[in-house]
């Protein structure tokens, strides 16, 4: 059956694509080049109070999920309804600027899944339970959403930085073979003109008369 579906839309070449096509848009925002929580939190809240509302069943993140400086993902993943699976099962990640030898890299480690902890019985609550995972749900969402705030522009800067480089190394590149042309031709230029130098100089030996004096 269908889903119905309306978009919440980060970025303006995003917004401008699905605008033309009137795919039904719920919200835009902006992205900057660097993104902070204060970003984070009006989208999280957006969706948060969607959620809560009933208005929406679930809400899908796509995203681009930055890998290293040559390679970037297309992912998705639920944000809301919660699933605990979203931290027990899955590790995380830590990536980390490099310059080894003068050029940039980006060293990425893995970190492990934690352990899940067991509460013991007898412990007190201030609150009541649900109302501290209403709480910490906003947070969760925010800091999701940051992450992949910064992975899609890491990712997109990463690929500017690659097309400069390619460019940089075909433009290299072409200025070696026209420079290597511009010799040969240069090379055959002069050979041709020696050589006809040669010739000019034998035919003029070939066709010089000599005259005796008359006494």
């Amino acid at each position: 059956r269908e889903v119905e579906a309306d978009m919440i839309l980060i970025g303006k070449k995003g917004a401008s694509y699905f605008q033309r096509r009137e795919f039904p848009i719920r919200a835009i925002y902006d992205c900057t080049q660097n993104p902070d929580s204060k970003q984070a939190l009006g989208i999280s809240e957006e969706i948060i109070n969607s959620f809560l509302a009933g208005e929406t069943d679930a809400v899908e993140l796509l995203y681009t999920k930055f890998v290293s400086l040559i390679s970037s993902t297309p992912s998705v993943r639920t944000l809301v309804p919660f699933s605990a699976s979203e931290i027990t099962n899955k590790g995380d990640e830590v990536f980390q600027l490099t310059s080894a030898g003068g050029d940039f890299g980006v060293e990425r480690k893995e970190l492990d899944v934690a352990e899940p902890q067991e509460f013991p019985n007898d412990m007190i609550f201030e609150q009541d339970p649900l109302q501290i995972v209403n709480s910490i749900l906003p947070l969760y969402l925010n800091g999701q959403i940051l992450r992949t705030l910064q992975e899609s522009v890491a990712s997109e800067l990463a690929a500017r930085m690659q097309s400069m480089q390619s460019a940089s190394d075909n433009a290299s590149a072409l200025a070696k073979t026209l420079s290597q042309e511009y010799n040969r031709a240069r090379q055959a230029a002069v050979t041709q003109e020696l050589a006809g130098d040669r010739r000019r100089c034998r035919r003029s030996r070939v066709t010089g008369f000599e005259f005796e004096p008359v006494m």
